[in-house]
């Protein structure tokens, strides 16, 4: 997972703009206007990026055996 776009998407609106970093610490959606820590908003990226890679590692290709 590459780091530097961890903390990108603040919010549920995706917009993704590197003045959304306000400082080291703090994020400002400059879209939807949403503030949040910068750590809090990695990790929520973090479970969101994994959540879809866990579904995507769900669906088979292989088709059923007997």
């Amino acid at each position: 997972m590459d780091a530097s776009s961890l903390d990108r998407p603040v919010c549920e609106c995706d917009h993704i703009d590197k003045e959304n970093r306000a400082s080291q610490t703090l994020f400002t959606c400059r879209n939807c206007v949403v503030v949040a820590h910068a750590d809090q908003s990695a990790s929520h990226n973090i479970a969101r990026k994994a959540e879809a890679v866990w579904i995507a590692g769900c669906e088979s290709r292989v088709p059923a055996t007997p």
